[in-house]
This record gives C-alpha cells, sequence and structure tokens, in this order.
C-alpha cells in the first residue's frame, strides 16, 4: 500500500491513520516479501515525523532486519513493483512499531474529543458552558373583598389617560373604579425564562422573557379565561454587563432591579430600562460598602408630536436618576446589617397645563398633552392638563375632552435598612424603609397653573375647598420575616408580617406594588404571609393584604393570594 506523496505534508494524526491502514493491508498481502530498504525508508519516516527518536530507530532498524530475514526464510522472496519517486512502500512493519502507532493514533484522537466533548457521554459542546438557564412559574388563586361602606363612584384616572381623552361636557361617565363588588376566585399565572451568557474577558448578556396581561412595568402576571385564549410573552429583561475589577460592574440594557429597596417604593416585579454602575468594595472581612448610580429613561416623547402639525414641540423627555450608598456589617457567621441610603430623583415627571386649546376648531390635540405619565396606578395627587377655550357659539355647553397630569415633582430620599440574624437556630430578618418626597410642596397643588379649579383626587368626602385637599410626601414600612426568606428544600417554611403607610405623594404610584391597595399610593394596611416549601425546586405561599387609604374617600380593599411556586 503506497502512503502519500511527501508535497501533501500531513498532520501526524493523519500520517499515523493511513499507516495504521497500511499495517492492516500490508499483513495482508505484504509480508510474504518484505523490503529491508521500505522499512529503513518507513522508519526514517517516523523519526522525521517524531514519532520515534534516532536511538529507538536504530535499534527497530536491526529488528526489522532480523524479522525480514526469518520471513524470507519461511515464504520466500517477493516481487513488487518498484516505488515512484516521493513514495514509500510499506511491504512489512514490525509488530512493535505497529503497536506504538496505535498508541499515538489512540492518544490524539482521545486529546481531541475531549476537547471538542464529542466523544464523552452526556458532555455538551464547549459554547454551552458559557450559558446558564433560571425559570420560575407560579399559580395563583386570588380574591379581592372590598367594603361595602367605600365610596362610590371613583374615577378611575389612570385608564382615563389611557382611553381618554374623556369629556367633562359629554352625557357618558368616565372610566370608574370598582370599588364595592367583591371578586373571588381568580386564576392567575406567572412564568418566567431567562438565559445568561458568559462572553468571555468579564462581560455578560442576560435575556429573560415573562407573562403578563400587558406591557405595563410592576406586574408579570397574567389572568387564565380569556375565553382560553393564548397568553402573551413580554421581552422583560435584556442587558450587558462589563466587569472591569473584582468590585465593580457596568450594566446597561433592562435589566433587575439595581438598588437595595423594598416594594414600598418599587414594585418587586418591576426592570429597569437605562444604564448603571455597581460598585462593591470589601472595607475588612466583616465590614464592606457598596454604591449604585444610575439613569434610566422613563418616557421619551414622540419626536414628531404633534403629528398633525408642521412645527413640532421640543423634546420633553422624562428621566429617573438613582444614586445609592450602603455598607454591611458582618459581626458573625448568623448575622449582618446592612444599611443603605437612595435619592431617586424623576424629571419632567409633572404634568403642564396647556397653552389655550381651540378643540371647537378641529383640533384634536394640545401641546402638553405629552406631559401626562405613561404609565398610573392610583394614589397621586392630579389635576386637568387641558387649557381649553369655550366655543363662541355654544359657551355653555361646548366639548372639553381632558387628560390629567400629576401636580407634584418627585424626589425621593430613600433609608433602607435589613437586619439577618438567628433565633433558636432559625432564621429572623427585621427590616425598615422611610421615604420621603423632598420636592414635595403642598402649595403647588393651588398654584396658578393648577388651583382648585383643575384639581381632581384627594380631596375629602363631597368638599372641594382647600382645607380639604389631603396629600403627603412621607412613606414608611416596617416587617419581619421568621424563617427562610424563600424556602429551599422541602418543609422549609417563613411567616412574615410587614405594616405599611404610603401618603398620597410619597412617590410615584405608577412603580409602587400593585398587589398592596391593589396598586398605587395613598394606602396604609397590614401584610401577612406564610410559606412551606414542598420540595427543593417547589413552596406554596399565602398572603393576606389589609388595607386602607390614607387621606380622602373610604376605599378598603382586601386581597388574599394563594400560591404554588416553583423554580428551575
Amino acid at each position: 500500500m503506497i502512503i502519500g506523496k511527501a508535497r501533501h505534508r500531513p498532520a501526524r494524526a493523519i500520517l499515523a491513520a493511513a499507516i495504521g491502514l497500511a499495517i492492516f493491508a500490508g499483513s495482508a498481502h505484504a509480508q510474504s516479501a518484505p523490503s529491508d530498504n521500505a522499512t529503513i525508508n518507513l522508519v526514517r519516516l517516523l523519526v522525521k515525523r517524531g514519532v520515534l527518536t534516532q536511538s529507538d530507530a536504530d535499534g527497530l532498524i536491526a529488528q526489522a532486519n532480523a524479522e525480514a530475514a526469518q520471513a524470507q526464510k519461511l515464504a520466500g522472496t517477493a516481487n513488487a513493483a518498484p516505488a515512484t519517486p516521493g513514495q514509500v512502500r510499506v511491504t512489512y512493519v514490525p509488530e512493535v512499531v505497529r503497536n506504538q502507532i496505535k498508541d499515538e493514533l489512540r492518544q490524539e484522537v482521545v486529546a481531541q474529543a475531549r476537547t471538542e466533548h464529542w466523544a464523552e457521554p452526556g458532555k455538551l459542546p464547549e459554547w454551552l458552558d458559557r450559558i446558564g438557564w433560571s425559570g420560575d412559574m407560579r399559580v395563583r388563586d386570588e380574591f379581592h373583598y372590598y367594603d361595602k361602606g367605600n365610596a362610590y363612584p371613583v374615577v378611575d384616572f389612570a385608564r382615563l389617560n389611557r382611553t381618554g381623552p374623556y369629556d367633562l361636557n359629554g352625557t357618558n361617565p368616565p372610566p370608574l373604579l370598582n370599588t364595592r363588588e367583591n371578586r373571588t376566585n381568580s386564576l392567575r399565572i406567572r412564568a418566567r425564562l431567562g438565559v445568561n451568557v458568559d462572553l468571555g474577558e468579564n462581560v455578560t448578556a442576560g435575556i429573560r422573557i415573562a407573562t403578563g396581561d400587558d406591557n405595563n412595568p410592576v406586574s408579570t402576571t397574567g389572568t387564565l379565561g380569556g375565553g382560553l385564549s393564548k397568553k402573551d410573552i413580554w421581552l422583560d429583561q435584556a442587558w450587558l454587563a462589563w466587569n472591569p475589577t473584582d468590585w465593580a460592574k457596568v450594566i446597561g440594557g433592562r435589566m433587575p432591579n439595581p438598588f437595595m429597596s423594598t416594594d414600598l417604593v418599587y414594585s418587586n416585579d418591576l426592570n429597569f430600562d437605562g444604564i448603571v454602575g455597581k460598585f462593591n468594595v470589601p472595607v475588612t472581612e466583616e465590614i464592606g460598602a457598596f454604591a449604585n448610580v444610575g439613569m434610566f429613561p422613563i418616557e421619551y416623547q414622540a419626536d414628531d408630536f404633534p403629528s398633525q402639525q408642521g412645527i413640532k414641540s421640543p423634546s420633553r423627555d422624562k428621566w429617573m436618576t438613582g444614586a445609592q450608598l450602603g455598607g454591611t456589617w458582618r459581626f458573625s457567621e448568623d448575622t449582618q446589617w446592612k444599611l443603605a441610603l437612595a435619592y431617586y430623583r424623576f424629571d419632567h415627571m409633572r404634568g403642564e397645563l396647556s397653552s389655550p386649546c381651540s378643540i371647537y376648531l378641529g383640533v384634536n390635540f394640545c401641546d402638553t398633552d405629552a406631559t401626562r405619565s405613561a404609565f398610573m396606578q392610583k394614589g397621586n395627587s392630579l389635576f386637568l392638563i387641558r387649557d381649553i377655550v369655550p366655543d363662541p357659539n355654544s359657551p355653555s355647553n361646548y366639548a372639553q375632552p381632558q387628560f390629567v397630569g400629576l401636580v407634584h415633582d418627585y424626589h425621593v430620599a430613600d433609608v433602607n435598612t435589613q437586619l439577618d440574624m438567628k433565633v433558636a437556630a432559625t432564621p429572623l430578618r427585621l427590616e425598615a424603609d422611610y421615604i420621603r418626597n423632598m420636592a414635595y410642596h403642598r402649595a403647588d397643588a393651588f398654584r396658578p397653573s393648577v388651583g382648585l379649579n383643575r384639581l381632581v383626587n384627594n380631596f375629602g368626602a363631597g368638599d372641594f375647598s382647600e382645607s380639604s385637599y389631603k396629600s403627603g410626601p412621607v412613606g414608611w414600612m416596617v416587617r419581619a420575616t421568621l424563617g427562610d426568606v424563600i424556602p429551599a428544600a422541602a418543609r422549609d417554611w417563613n411567616v412574615s408580617l410587614a405594616y405599611k403607610y404610603l401618603q398620597p405623594d410619597a412617590t410615584l404610584d405608577g412603580l409602587a406594588d400593585a398587589d398592596f391597595h391593589l396598586g398605587g399610593t395613598n394606602a396604609k394596611g397590614f401584610v401577612l404571609t406564610g410559606s412551606y416549601g414542598m420540595s427543593k425546586y417547589s413552596w406554596l405561599s399565602l398572603r393576606y393584604f389589609n388595607a386602607k387609604e390614607v387621606f380622602g374617600p373610604p376605599l378598603s380593599i382586601d386581597v388574599f393570594q394563594l400560591d404554588m411556586n416553583a423554580r428551575f
């Protein structure tokens, strides 16, 4: 058999494979006619390729000569066609050479298989080692109970902004909240699936999808039913992160909440759009410091607003800037205290009164329509933002389609603390959170562009006087959790009791917890929670929210939630 011409210069593994094939072919066809010259040429070739040392080659040549002489005695001299220049004809290879070639070939193939993961059972390709998956699911039975003494009717201003404008002089009522009719046994689900990717050189990426009834920022829970229709999936997270050092990270995109916070300020399901720097610096073995600083676009004004006007309005984009500084103190293996001070500044969130707007001439917009919030829940003080010019042909009865905007600015200072310890070998967590809107001034509700004639909520029952307007900039919460915060094994458990107090303008109602008082601010009450682990990856939870208004017409809402949770 002929091994390929030298000008092709095959790799050593390919050469060894070819020689191995030649061995088996030669043993069947050529061992009866060995050639001293061919054997010597083969051994020299193996020395040249680095398979054999020169001293081993000299010994093999001597052994090959002896074995060839013996073979000739047994089988006689065989005739063979002469080899062409540049070729080596293998007619006989000694047993020791064949064994060494097979070992060399086996080692190289196994090494390549391990590197490329194609010969190890259950082993994935190398690029899959850089991907990590995570996910969770929840099935919930939810109950809403309303006090029969609640006020009625109560305008749903969040829906008015979404579906409006609403004509104040129209014959149809505005959208109204349910305040008295209980709703029981609403089956709801949440499913989230995420993937994190190691991109090398301390760069990572993350993508997560989640369910949800709509694209609101504070909940990924979807309601079952709807004629058994399929449920929506949304892009919940998409971010890139870079760790230039062990203690610093930069994240950009749509990311998990980067701040140490509670659901007094931000819903647990809230994600942030923007860019943030996170710093975690160990001071000693027991003490560490951390800081988080970021900028987050809340809403961009459309660059073609107003769409039916040649001259466009200047951009009035809404941003949040957040900065937090904190520390951790580990007193013992089981005891740790965390404290964080934060300042969240929301720019251009306050509504603005439009210039005189002649709706009666057929105009379908006013120049400050974009100052209304893209998403609201309930609680914040609101006013009518359109300055509509009366129709001179019907001054007592003309169309007044209105939107509402926020009365106040929001610059929220937050002090948040958390103490973890053990009591009789059982984990105990104590939390406290205090916030204050540093931009709140009661007088802002009565500035010339607002005033009593435009304020629409947070008054006492039936009294729209200045003294009846009630709001405030303060919120606080305390919570104690006994047991594992999240059950991590079968028969793990916890019980938690919290009290919340959140005045109407302490923070943006659109970002607050969506379950307590069914969302928003201007609420106070208790939250009782209990959980029990069914397995390492699943647990049951029961929550009871008892909440009512802080100011204004009575609105008491109790919420029960029975959850079956799973993570993977």
